[in-house]
């Protein structure tokens, strides 16, 4: 039960002389004792999932730091059951931060954000209050994000899918949107994506799934990295031709020796419209899986996101940049379920060709 005075205090408004005091919820003692009596109480996750309920009660800037302890308490445990109300809450204040940089000339906030909001929202102080407890709120949602893929699907239904793109790429540097960029990554991150790999000039395919990646040139990296490893042989695959540094790197690692290296891929990956025959075609380069575009970007039959193998055509290079991993709770691969029997292969490719 949240204590009334701590409740009193979060829904007090944060006056101008406040706002981007960080340390704001240490002034109240209630906040430390409830703090400390749920960690030593072991009941964390069931308080910050109170809080978190009740975020929309308080006031903006103050609900803003709250959610950082909320999204400490889902990395210590692990548990992500808090984060609608930290969702919801991102949601509101993305939306009210996009407003304040939307109604302005592109010009003025293509490199310098002033250091006083004020200067951009007025006298709209919860707009200001917002903007002020932005990062700390960014951060905290991606506790949530890369542990939780309904929550990422309940970001997307809010509506903000844009606002974040905005903020993220369109305005000038400030400390109160650096993280934003971590969310806009999420945007396009897929989870427990199924796929259906083809391979028409050796007549056969596999099912796989694909999880926490962003781009298809690293999820193109992982695809090879399977093959390889386990059906190399059958697939013509005499080696993966990658520095051990990037491996590193494509599974969540930061090496220090990798910014430099590049891959080339093995096989050219297609859409599903090239397995209308066999060999590699001179057209098929008009289909090609963009490597920069994310995976849930790819065409599917069946809920299944098709890609097609060629052994020559074009192999692709690409840079370190692609493979990073931003979050350590992310857990980016491609594993290979299940190759297709004959009559499964002949099953997708009729269906595809007829």
């Amino acid at each position: 039960m949240i204590n009334k005075k701590l409740m009193d205090f979060l829904r007090e408004e944060t006056s101008w002389e406040q706002l981007g005091n960080q340390k704001l919820l240490q002034s109240c003692p209630e906040f430390g004792e409830a703090v400390g009596a749920s960690i030593n109480d072991g009941t964390l996750i069931e308080y910050t999932k109170e809080l978190s309920g009740r975020l929309g009660e308080m006031d903006i800037y103050k609900a803003s730091l709250l959610s950082n302890f909320i999204g400490f308490a889902c990395e210590k445990e692990n548990d992500a059951s808090a984060g609608t109300g930290i969702i919801e809450l991102f949601a509101r204040s993305c939306t009210k931060v996009y407003e304040i940089f939307s109604g302005m000339d592109s010009e003025d906030t293509d490199s310098h954000v002033p250091d006083d909001i004020r200067e951009i929202c007025g006298d709209n102080k919860e707009q200001a209050a917002a903007y002020y407890g932005f990062d700390v709120l960014c951060v905290s949602a991606m506790a949530f994000l890369t542990r939780d893929a309904s929550l990422r699907r309940r970001l997307a239904d809010t509506g903000v899918t844009e606002a974040v793109r905005y903020l993220s790429e369109e305005t000038g540097e400030s400390s109160y949107l650096r993280s934003v960029h971590y969310v806009n990554y999420m945007r396009s991150t897929c989870s427990d994506l199924k796929l259906l790999v083809l391979y028409p000039e050796k007549k056969k395919g596999f099912y796989a799934s694909a999880n926490d990646l962003n781009n298809c040139f690293h999820l193109l990296f992982l695809l090879e990295e399977q093959i390889y490893k386990r059906l190399g042989a059958e697939y013509g695959m005499k080696e993966f031709a990658a520095h051990g540094s990037l491996v590193s790197l494509a599974h969540g690692e930061y090496p220090e020796d990798c910014w430099d290296k590049h891959y080339n891929t093995y096989f050219m990956e297609c859409n599903y419209t090239t397995a209308r025959h066999d060999n590699f075609e001179k057209d098929d380069v008009m289909s090609l899986i963009w490597g920069e575009m994310p995976p849930e970007s790819i065409p599917r039959i069946d809920g299944r996101a098709v890609i097609v193998l060629f052994g020559n055509g074009i192999n692709r290079g690409f840079s370190p940049e692609f493979l990073a991993v931003p979050h350590e709770a992310l857990d980016p691969y491609v594993e290979i379920e299940k190759e297709l029997d004959s009559e499964e292969y002949d099953r997708w490719i009729g269906r595809i060709r007829n």
